[in-house]
């Protein structure tokens, strides 16, 4: 029986785009195939399960999850919970079984590379639906961090995944178009950390590592995680008048101010007694 409803289960579960290399030249492609058990080195929940990412996709994630932590992640003046779950997010797009259920592909445009805009790129056309609720929570954990706080596109919960699905151009050659359905069975489902706040225990060799095998660098902070503040933390405070004032370099520049201005004056003093006296004719 179990055997059966695993059998139905993956017989509903179907793959819709991968990504072919040729050297460094890597382009995604449209397909309708069962998914397959791969070994998935950025995903590690993953790993050795039913997935519908190949080697090339598992390097590409290598290479963006590095951008993340870079962006987004302690590293970067951000928070690893947010990192943790852009991860877990991007792993369920690349890899996830039921990915069909969720993304379609478009067909292809051709698209000016964001890095380098005198180079035209033939860009796959994707769309992924997201429920507005996981949309609000990923964005929580994440709006607080450098990057997102700096970048006006992501001020807002749409703003922040459209912009990474129109960074995707240039990193994999896909446009994602983020659609918000509030309906379970058609939108990317998995588990993330809503609360920036959450703190997982160190093992036994002190490194934190979360349940499904990512690392977590450190905590978050009040700098980056509204939830780490604490009611007596002011987040903000009027500057002053008098805020940044040294009194004592005040001083010494009024000091050495009049100081030049009186060498000035005595100078010009004596050099206007000099002329003087040579104008006068000798008795």
């Amino acid at each position: 029986m179990i055997i059966l409803f695993t059998f139905i289960t993956y017989s509903y579960s179907r793959c819709a785009f991968s990504v072919e290399c040729q050297g460094n030249n890597c382009d995604p492609l449209e397909v309708d195939t069962e998914p397959f058990v791969a070994r998935v080195s950025q995903c590690p929940h993953m790993d050795g399960t039913m997935v519908c990412c190949n080697k090339n996709q598992d390097d590409q994630m290598q290479r963006n999850f590095q951008a993340i932590d870079a962006s987004f992640g302690n590293a970067g003046g951000g928070c690893d919970i947010c990192a943790y779950n852009l991860k877990k997010f991007w792993c369920e797009y690349t890899c996830s079984p039921n990915q069909s259920q969720f993304l379609t592909t478009n067909g292809y445009t051709n698209m000016k590379d964001p890095l380098n805009p005198k180079n035209i790129l033939k860009v796959q056309l994707v769309e992924i639906k997201v429920k507005p609720q996981v949309a609000c929570d990923m964005w929580s954990s994440c709006k607080r961090t450098q990057f997102a706080s700096q970048v006006t596109a992501m001020k807002t919960p749409g703003g922040f995944f459209n912009f990474q699905g129109e960074q995707a151009v240039g990193q994999a050659k896909q446009f994602i178009s983020v659609k918000f359905v509030d309906n379970d069975e058609e939108t990317i489902n998995f588990d993330f950390v809503p609360d920036c706040k959450y703190e997982y225990p160190p093992g036994p060799d002190g490194k934190i590592v979360t349940p499904d095998g990512f690392v977590i660098s450190e905590k978050c902070s009040c700098n980056n995680c509204d939830l780490m503040c604490h009611d007596e933390e002011i987040l903000y405070k009027e500057t002053g008048v008098f805020e940044g004032f040294n009194g004592y370099l005040v001083l010494w520049v009024w000091a050495g101010a009049i100081l030049i201005a009186a060498l000035i004056t005595g100078f010009r003093y004596y050099k206007q007694k000099a002329n003087h006296e040579i104008l006068i004719d000798p008795i």
